[in-house]
């Protein structure tokens, strides 16, 4: 329970003339009066916690995703593992011969290469209150920023109005997959009307390759020492 829950008995009790605070029967009967009241808090105190977004779990989020318009079923969010190359997200090298285990079988040409995901709670409450924060937006830049920063907490963000109704984004995060998916394919990030988001970057917030008078940024680095220098920032 919250701490804003009335104990309707403690204070029913304590509002009690002198005269009757010695009356065994009356307090007795003011006591089951009292508990009636006393259910009713325990309900509504109940009732709070399945409305409030960082405390619901299970089916009363999903309640809650009803009543915002967001389903926590990402469509084609995980890669599945057949066999890539580098740079293509979730893939599988070549096999090895006698060991099944290893590498990934090739794709049939009518087979998905993504798979959708359900969300877990915690995500799922990330992916919430960007979609409310749209539902709100008026299309400011800070909005955007807002949704950003929801969904992706605790990385560095970034917009830019780029002019002829065009903005682009970035993520001080190397991002997962699925978040990728979040940001671009689920419209989840207001703008004005008519504006495109034309350009998602994110990079590598810690170690990110920059030019002079860029704060904390590397520069070039070195052939045969990954410890030297800063990784680009990437498009998704």
């Amino acid at each position: 329970m919250s701490a804003d829950t009335i104990n309707h008995t403690e204070i029913g009790l304590s509002r009690v003339a002198l005269q009757y605070q010695e009356s065994p029967k009356f307090l007795a009967w003011l006591r089951a009066l009292l508990a009636y009241s006393d259910e009713i808090e325990t309900l509504f105190q109940k009732m709070a916690l399945q409305v409030d977004i960082d405390q619901a779990e299970g089916v009363n989020l999903d309640v809650i995703g009803v009543i915002v318009g967001r389903s926590r079923i990402i469509e084609s969010s995980i890669p599945v593992g057949f066999f890539g190359f580098e740079d293509q997200p979730g893939v599988l090298s070549y096999g090895e011969e006698g060991f099944p285990g290893i590498g990934g079988r090739f794709r049939d040409e009518t087979e998905p290469a993504f798979a959708s995901s359900v969300l877990a709670d915690p995500e799922y409450r990330l992916l919430l209150k960007a979609k409310i924060i749209k539902n709100h937006s008026h299309g400011y830049t800070e909005e955007v920023l807002d949704g950003l920063s929801t969904l992706i907490p605790g990385a560095p963000v970034v917009a830019d109005d780029n002019g002829l109704m065009l903005m682009q984004v970035g993520i001080g995060r190397e991002l997962r997959f699925w978040e990728q998916v979040l940001i671009k394919e689920e419209d989840l990030l207001s703008r004005p009307a008519g504006v495109l988001i034309n350009s998602y970057t994110h990079w590598d917030g810690s170690a990110y390759f920059g030019f002079e008078g860029q704060p904390g940024a590397l520069g070039f680095g070195e052939e045969g020492n990954p410890a030297i220098g800063g990784k680009l920032a990437e498009e998704f």
